[in-house]
């Protein structure tokens, strides 16, 4: 998971500011091709988006300081020229000082149904971008790019998550897409999109159109197994030291996060630990692939333990969720906040797979999600189980 996606998700649970975008009226309901109204903007009045409580219809959301809020922009841009399809289209804005935890956001709320896969769907372009992707470009935060977050979140916005981070190299319009299953569906899912800034920040604009969610046929495939499907669970087939298979550990963008199995109370646990000052661009994770039936459900559990708990200390950042490595596509809590306790506490969620085969069950710690402060914290008992 990348820094742009912690900001994203802490602050979007943190809660959020909206602003009317189209007529309200009756709750979103399951059945039309495309499930947001007015998915090109059209009926939305030219001009700048100016900021409400929540309501029917899109939602922009500003997160930044008082004297950078209003340059963070949503806009109506009436011009079929600059529209992908139809004759509006909307502009999102950063201004080049913005720091840390400063993005706009484009959101709308829409009630799903269970046993129902869904595609989330958006047009994207950065106009300033080149005419070509300059050689090497990719989905790192060093060089210049546009950095869109793309993702649905259930529980009116204050439960598990489905999506992806992409970073735009060049000025073409894209597509992006992702699919998912709610766990959760008595309540409406939150799909949206924020603009967020690079690690060096840069006045940055970026267009969006067509933007839509749609409702695909039921595929669902049987799983005869039972009980938990994670391969040692407890790490009690593996030696103090480095983890080894099933598992995987590795370091990106640094070697300051630290994993190994420790001997602990007749038991063996896994622990990572984070120094103080850990950069930016550091990250850690332990993995392990298990292999999912398209459209079975899931419980998916961890313990941890915050080790270096300190009474007063912000609660950690722990990366946590499930990964589809062919589409890109994060789910479950992603960014989950430890309790503030030295126990050991058990983590949940569900996932139903839009897709069959190879997953990635994970944990990671990453520098900027932790504010500079050294964290370490223990793993065991990870579970995957049919239901």
């Amino acid at each position: 998971m990348t820094p742009r996606t912690l900001r994203v998700l802490l602050l979007v649970g943190l809660g959020w500011v909206h602003a009317q975008a189209a007529p309200s009226g009756a709750p979103e309901t399951v059945g039309a091709p495309g499930l947001m109204r007015d998915p090109g903007f059209e009926s939305v009045p030219a001009g700048p988006q100016a900021a409400t409580g929540m309501r029917e219809g899109w939602e922009v959301q500003r997160t930044g300081r008082d004297v950078i809020l209003d340059r963070l922009l949503v806009a109506c841009v009436a011009d079929a020229s600059r529209a992908r399809s139809g004759r509006k289209c909307l502009s999102l804005s950063i201004p080049k000082d913005t720091v840390g935890f400063e993005f706009v956001t484009v959101g709308h709320r829409v009630r799903l149904a269970a046993g129902k896969e869904y595609e989330a769907s958006v047009w994207v372009r950065w106009p300033a971008g080149p005419d070509a992707a300059p050689r090497g470009a990719a989905g790192t935060a060093t060089g210049r790019s546009a950095i869109i977050s793309f993702w649905a979140r259930h529980r009116e916005g204050t439960g598990h998550f489905a999506g992806r981070d992409v970073w735009l190299v060049d000025n073409r319009w894209r597509r992006l897409d992702f699919r998912f299953r709610p766990p959760d569906p008595d309540q409406r899912t939150l799909v949206y999109l924020s603009l967020l800034p690079n690690q060096t920040p840069a006045d940055t604009t970026v267009l969006i159109d067509d933007f839509n969610l749609t409702e695909h046929p039921d595929a669902v495939a049987a799983e005869p197994r039972k009980g938990n499907i994670v391969r040692d669970s407890d790490f009690g087939g593996q030696r103090p030291g480095a983890v080894g298979p099933p598992w995987s550990f590795a370091n990106m963008g640094g070697t300051r996060i630290s994993g190994r199995v420790v001997e602990q109370a007749g038991g063996r646990v896994f622990i990572m630990a984070m120094g103080e000052a850990t950069s930016n661009f550091e990250s850690a994770q332990l993995w392990q692939h298990v292999d999912l039936r398209e459209g079975a459900r899931y419980e998916v559990s961890c313990r941890m333990r915050w080790d270096n708990f300190a009474p007063g200390a912000p609660a950690p950042i722990v990366n946590y969720g499930i990964y589809h490595e062919p589409s890109g596509t994060w789910y479950g809590p992603v960014d989950q906040v430890l309790e503030k306790t030295k126990d050991w506490k058990t983590y949940r969620f569900s996932h139903i797979p839009p897709f069959g085969g190879r997953w990635k069950l994970y944990v990671q710690l990453n520098g900027w999600g932790n504010f500079g402060k050294g964290v370490t914290v223990s793993l065991d008992d990870f579970t995957c189980v049919p239901k």
